[in-house]
């Protein structure tokens, strides 16, 4: 069986971490490890570039052995590169939009997105001009509406479904997230409560969940230390590192290698 080993939301930028440091860790845990394929699900940098960069690094340290696979999440989006560009085959290592066959396990890659489904509250109407007013998204161009970029994104992964064997199993890994159950809903914060709506779209768990060959989820955006959670068949995963600052520690150890390889999905 083919090892595979998935994380998200390193934001080595924001935490201020020495790229050749995570590099070097990250490429001696993959090859000690034995991993096949390591896939890195968006938010690395805030620059699509330098997480371009940081995985075509990684390969070469890797060697051939190991495949490196990146995903662009929202913070990728913001900079450098455009809506019609991350539609596009823009290297061999970014997986929007791919499948990669192992076994009888087929691994699918989109980047994903949200539509507001998960706000709630008071408030929940005023999302989309949170997002364009105050939220970093505000910085990503598009040609059309979230819900339709929503749609545009399952209709994606509805395609590569359809290329699938009915026995073959799918492995399918995303940035945005694909359920809000694990989100927290503060009834003395209504504004939290329409923020969750962009964090990513319930109608990815309603596709997921009526596909059986659908056997594992893995996501990240959600800055959440939680339990992996089943629905129906399907196990669900998040991977998000998240954040180390002094107004906002999202971490359960204390350097973040540990964080890291803690968070880290491995199918074996």
């Amino acid at each position: 069986m083919s090892r595979i080993a998935i994380s998200s939301d390193n934001h080595l930028d924001v935490n201020r971490l020495e790229r050749q440091m995570v590099l070097n860790q990250q490429a001696e845990y993959l090859i000690n490890h034995k991993i096949d394929v390591y896939i890195m699900a968006g938010d690395w940098y805030n620059y699509f570039e330098k997480t371009l960069r940081f995985a075509e690094d990684l390969q070469n340290i890797v060697g051939p052995s190991i495949l490196i696979r990146f995903l662009a999440g929202n913070h990728e989006m913001g900079h450098g590169v455009s809506f019609d560009e991350l539609e596009q085959d823009l290297s061999p290592l970014y997986f929007h939009n791919k499948s990669l066959k192992l076994d009888d396990l087929t691994l699918i890659g989109n980047n994903g997105w949200y539509d507001y489904s998960f706000a709630q509250g008071p408030q929940k109407e005023q999302a989309e001009q949170f997002k364009n007013g105050f939220y970093y998204d505000g910085l990503i161009k598009q040609s059309m509406s979230d819900f339709e970029r929503t749609t545009f994104s399952i209709n994606q992964i509805k395609s590569q479904l359809k290329s699938i064997e009915d026995e073959e199993k799918v492995l399918m890994v995303q940035h945005f997230a694909p359920h809000n159950l694990d989100l927290i809903y503060p009834a003395d914060f209504p504004k939290w409560q329409m923020i969750n709506g962009v964090m990513g779209s319930k109608r990815y768990m309603n596709l997921y969940q009526n596909d059986s060959r659908i056997k594992q989820v893995v996501y990240g955006h959600a800055h959440l230390n939680v339990p992996t959670r089943e629905i129906k068949t399907t196990k669900y995963y998040n991977v998000s590192v998240g954040y180390r600052r002094s107004k906002a520690n999202e971490w359960t150890e204390k350097t973040f290698f540990e964080n890291w390889s803690k968070k880290l999905f491995q199918n074996c």
